[in-house]
């Protein structure tokens, strides 16, 4: 399973962690609201999927998180909303569970070991990867459930036909949708900046404009630009780099700057002091991209990918929805 479809199906189910229990099974006879730790609480299952029963315990751990124990005040109508969210998708994953399990889908240990290390190599440091495991309040094995549950669903899927994707449909894609597929001009350029207020006396005015015509001099005359950028640039988030601004598109900049640096070519500097809201500024062009298309080749991948993903969501939905029509699922949460 590619590093882009992982987080598509982590999300699907990544409540798994939690709400994952063994097969439990039947409970014979209604379950009885009895008083618990906390009153009013519903003890034993809080819902029987096909007569497998799901412990309240894991309906109130979901509740707690949102209502954070209690201590969030939220209306009525909204909590209900809340609840019946927690309930549904407690449904879902067990109906999704059985199915699997129906299936016969398994997922074996080299393939767990595979879907884990990809996860882990999304993190720069174990140090980071330690740090999400304390602040995210999980573990390992939470982990590693979540990842099997994600990539168990996904077997389902592809085993019921509902992944494919043909080739005719990601060309389709790219050529309907060939703007998301163009990258436009882009420049890459340098600039000093020596700052001055756009109602500033005309005073200061002047002694800006000098000093970046003093600036203009020394790179038109040969000086290094990065240099000169480092001794005369007021523009602190760029000027120990050089002045280095990277690469943009149109629309990043403010107009005037913009106008000038697009209208250079590559290696050009401007022959005047470009004034704009932030101040006056010496620019130059080191190099420039023309808009370009990306070829289908480079990116049929990432459209399938999309597709694939789109076809996921769509898939689960129905997947979901059939079984919901053919279970017996007994609901025993109070209003």
């Amino acid at each position: 399973m590619s590093r882009f479809f992982l987080p598509v199906l982590l999300s699907i189910l990544a409540v798994l962690a939690a709400c994952k229990k063994e097969a439990a099974a039947p409970v014979a006879g209604a379950p009885t609201d009895v008083a618990s730790a906390e009153p009013g609480r519903l003890t034993g299952p809080v819902v029987k999927v096909n007569d497998v029963a799901i412990d309240a315990t894991l309906f109130y751990v979901e509740l707690d998180k949102i209502t954070q124990g209690g201590a969030r005040s939220i209306p009525d109508d909204r909590l209900k909303k809340i609840q019946e969210n927690i309930l549904n998708r407690l449904v879902e994953e067990e109906l999704l569970a059985q199915e699997i399990k129906k299936q016969a889908v398994e997922v074996a240990p080299d393939e767990l070991d595979a879907e884990f290390a990809k996860y882990k190599a999304r993190f720069k440091s174990e140090e980071q990867f330690q740090n999400y495991l304390t602040h995210g309040k999980t573990t390992v094995d939470e982990i590693r459930k979540r990842l099997e549950s994600s990539f168990a669903l996904t077997k389902l899927l592809e085993k019921l036909g509902k992944l494919d994707v043909s080739d005719d449909e990601v060309k389709k894609s790219y050529e309907s949708g060939i703007k998301l597929y163009t990258e436009p001009e882009q420049i890459h350029a340098v600039h000093i900046l020596v700052k001055v207020a756009e109602n500033a006396p005309e005073d200061k005015v002047d002694a800006a404009k000098k000093k970046a015509m003093d600036a203009l001099k020394k790179v038109r005359g040969g000086a290094d630009f990065g240099e000169v950028a480092k001794e005369a640039s007021d523009d602190a988030m760029t000027k120990e780099k050089g002045g280095d601004l990277g690469f943009f598109r149109k629309g990043v900049m403010v107009p005037k700057f913009e106008e000038a640096a697009f209208a250079l070519k590559a290696g050009e500097i401007t022959k005047e002091p470009v004034r704009t809201p932030f101040g006056f500024h010496v620019i130059k062009v080191l190099e420039k991209k023309e808009e370009r298309v990306k070829p289908f080749d480079e990116v049929k991948g990432q459209i399938k990918e999309s597709l694939r993903n789109r076809n996921t969501f769509k898939a689960r939905r129905e997947l979901v929805e059939s079984l919901k029509a053919a279970a017996k699922i007994e609901k025993f949460l109070k209003d």
